[in-house]
């Protein structure tokens, strides 16, 4: 079952997610007629009966099941599984491969537990290959539910339904993303495939590729099965080179807003060239690396609900690296302290955590000049290079970022042995790095180092160094073992606000710093610094997650005004406005790029509201420096 929101702050996340799936490479022929086969089929039998069919989660949500088709045809309606707990209304919806909503009907109330089927005014041409989402509104829970029924993908005549095939939204009406244990929420069509016909004798067919399933962000920790025939294979990383410009975005409506775009690592797709990654899932548009340092592995299932997805660096404990892994959560071993051995071939086991601040001279890289740390860090990728185990490669950088004392002239060289790389440096909570940053000369003149701006400024600096690695920004979640006099415990919505200003500025993934000292609560500060934290984190991580394919594309470069702190990214027809104020509050103008200028309105996401454009621009209000905002625009 989906993981309940237990309080109203995380219900308010709306999981409007948008899938964009690039259809390419249609077959095609010289016209012919080909005639609609004379019935519907259905993936599921009608005496198909679920192991738990009514779950208790008792929240509105969206419930839905993705699905390919072997031939082109029609999809003729929705059925969905229902009992006398599974209270209406009913809608079901069909959702194309680019997220947006292609046909609703009303669904029938279940007299007894069954299934129902509603059909649709019209039948919805589906193309073979190309991944659609079936859906239906369950406003008070009570839904069918089994966990682990789509471990593998599952094949019934012409439907195909990918390893996590079943979704969720805490939002009905909005557009199914999430998924739980690879469960199914019992959806199905009901499909009307073409009639086989042979072409006429002139055809001539261009080859169709074969279509990759939509991966769900967070499968099933359970051993991974190799990719079923309709998937893409496995890529080898001496058969997909790292690309040196941006791959196009994975939308369907790239380039649609006419602007230059952004320096850009390529986002999930990133990930193809790694094997172990690609088989968990980091290749799909709605994944996004939120990662902890160190985490407990007897954490691993609390950290999971609370949206992390990756441990960087497990404690080594003498727990089985699988204490982790089969929580549905990736590793990042750290080469020090797990052998080859321990990792064996857990397919979760995505990459190797190479070192953490060697360009200071710690973790290992003791030499006492700057070449010496990085003919350190050399040997261990090269050593590691040589595994050729699928996993791609990490380390972590400290106070190498600005540029000075620490490494003045090696970050680049760093940043090239590796595949991706992460910056931490405390800026909320502790007064030396406010002074390092404030002495910096990179650092904005007057600026206040003690704000969210601080976590987008590190990523704007490690972007100095390269822009085809992708870089995570740490953010700490309590007091970051500090000793220096003044050092203080970040608040929850300084880490929303610090979170937010380094995905503005392009982050590939967040790093949580949860260890604590500030001796009011314990050490594992997500987890044991109370619940409006724990909640607040696991809201925070929600929203990201929901964003996931938006962040996974690139963005345009687009003054929206003065005093402002924005990215714009577009996926499919809707364009996204991730916005800040450069520190300070008040109210700002967003004056819109000329393809959005004639929107008649803005809405807010997760607010609950909109805003109207006059003139092709609008205005909103940030309270505190911290404050974000997110717009949504439909491409008129």
């Amino acid at each position: 079952m989906p993981l309940a929101p237990s309080h109203p702050s995380l219900r308010r996340i709306a999981v409007g997610a948008i899938a964009a799936a690039a259809i390419a490479g249609l077959l095609t022929t010289t016209p012919f007629l080909a005639q609609p086969s004379a019935s519907a089929a259905s993936g599921f039998s009608q005496t198909t009966k679920p192991r738990v069919a009514v779950d208790p989660d008792r929240e509105s949500v969206e419930l839905g099941v993705r699905f390919s088709v072997k031939r082109s045809g029609t999809i003729v309606g929705i059925e969905y599984y229902d009992t006398r707990a599974n209270r209406g209304p009913h809608i079901g919806s069909l959702w194309g491969p680019n997220g947006s909503k292609l046909a609703t009907v009303r669904l029938p109330e279940a007299k007894k537990s069954g299934w129902v089927t509603a059909t649709f005014s019209s039948p919805v041409r589906v193309t073979a290959g190309a991944t659609y989402v079936a859906s239906y509104t369950a406003p008070h829970g009570g839904y069918a539910a089994d966990e682990r029924y789509f471990d593998k993908t599952v094949t019934r005549g012409d439907i195909v339904f990918p390893r996590g095939a079943g979704v969720y939204a805490y939002a009905t009406g909005g557009f199914p993303t999430s998924n739980y244990r690879n469960s199914n929420y019992y959806v199905d069509v009901r499909f009307r495939a073409d009639a086989v016909a042979s072409p006429s004798p002139t055809a001539t067919a261009t080859p169709r590729p074969t279509a990759t399933p939509t991966r769900t962000a967070t499968p099933t920790p359970s051993a991974i099965p190799s990719p079923p025939p309709s998937a893409t294979p496995t890529p080898t990383p001496t058969t997909t080179p790292q690309p040196t410009t941006p791959p196009a975005p994975p939308s369907t409506g790239a380039g649609a807003l006419g602007l230059p775009q952004e320096a850009w690592y390529g986002g999930s797709r990133y990930y193809a060239k790694f094997p172990k990654a690609a088989a968990s899932g980091w290749t799909s548009d709605s994944f996004f690396p939120i990662s902890v340092f160190l985490g407990k592995p007897e954490h691993a299932a609390a950290l999971r609900a609370a949206g992390v997805n990756t441990y960087m660096g497990a404690e080594h404990d003498g727990s089985k690296i699988s204490t982790v892994t089969a929580q549905g959560i990736s590793v990042l071993a750290q080469q020090d302290e797990w052998t080859a051995a321990e990792v064996g071939t857990d397919p979760r086991v995505v990459g190797w955590l190479v070192s953490d601040e060697c360009e200071m001279g710690l973790g290992g890289c003791t030499a006492d000049s700057e070449a010496g740390r990085l003919a350190q860090q050399k040997a261990w990728v090269d050593e590691l290079r040589g595994r050729r185990d699928g996993r791609f490669l990490h380390a972590n950088f400290g106070n190498g970022v600005l540029g000075t004392y620490w490494s003045p002239n090696t970050m680049d060289d760093h940043l090239t042995l590796l595949d991706v790389s992460s910056v931490d440096k405390y800026a909320y909570t502790s007064p030396h790095v406010q002074g390092l940053f404030g002495a910096n000369p990179n650092w904005p003149s007057g600026k206040n180092p003690a704000t969210a701006s601080a976590y987008g400024w590190l990523q704007d600096r490690m972007e100095t160094y390269s822009t085809t690695t992708p870089n995570w920004v740490f953010v700490e979640t309590g007091m970051p073992y500090l000793t220096e006099s003044g050092a203080t415990t970040i608040t929850g919505d300084q880490i929303e606000g610090a979170v937010w200003n380094a995905l503005i500025h392009g982050a590939g993934g967040i790093a949580y710093f949860q260890h604590n000292n500030n001796g009011t609560c314990g050490n594992y500060s997500i987890l044991e610094c109370g619940a409006a934290r724990r909640e607040k984190i696991t809201a925070v991580n929600a929203q990201v997650t929901a964003l996931a394919p938006a962040l996974n594309s690139p963005s345009y470069v687009w003054t929206f005004g003065v005093g402002l702190d924005t990215a714009l990214k577009l996926t499919g027809t809707q364009a996204y406005i991730i916005a800040m104020t450069d520190g300070g509050t008040g109210t700002r103008t967003f004056t819109l790029p000329p393809a959005l200028a004639s929107a008649s309105s803005v809405e807010v996401l997760d607010e609950a509201r909109k805003l109207a454009v006059s003139g092709g621009a609008f205005t909103d209000s940030f309270t505190t420096e911290h404050t974000h905002h997110i717009y949504r625009v439909t491409l008129p």
